[in-house]
């Protein structure tokens, strides 16, 4: 039987945070599906720009991980992050999937 992919959480990280958080995704395979990440620019939030030279930039060096999973292991997923992972520089989202599936 495969995994009910009905939501997509969005984590938005320092870079410095990626292994960390793909570890600990990879360490949960009952909660989490299929997962991809990407190299962002932050924008918008002069607070969350720590390094001298995102300041001149005006743009924060961050990963998104987009993450296929079933909503009921959302709540879970997330308490476990901002216990073992703390970060005001994170920020994260979920949006609904409405289909998936593979090209096979």
């Amino acid at each position: 039987m495969s995994k009910r992919l009905d939501v997509c959480l969005n984590l938005i990280l320092p870079n410095a945070m990626k292994d960390q958080v793909i570890d600990h995704l990879l360490g949960h395979p009952e909660w989490v599906g299929s997962f991809t990440t990407h190299y962002v620019e932050g924008h918008g939030d002069p607070d969350s720009i720590a390094s001298p030279a995102e300041q001149v930039r005006g743009c924060a060096e961050r990963v998104r991980i987009e993450i296929l999973m079933d909503m009921q292991h959302v709540a879970a997923l997330l308490e476990q992050l901002r216990t073992d992972l703390r970060s005001h520089e994170s920020l994260w989202w979920q949006t609904p999937v409405s289909a998936s599936g593979r090209f096979a």
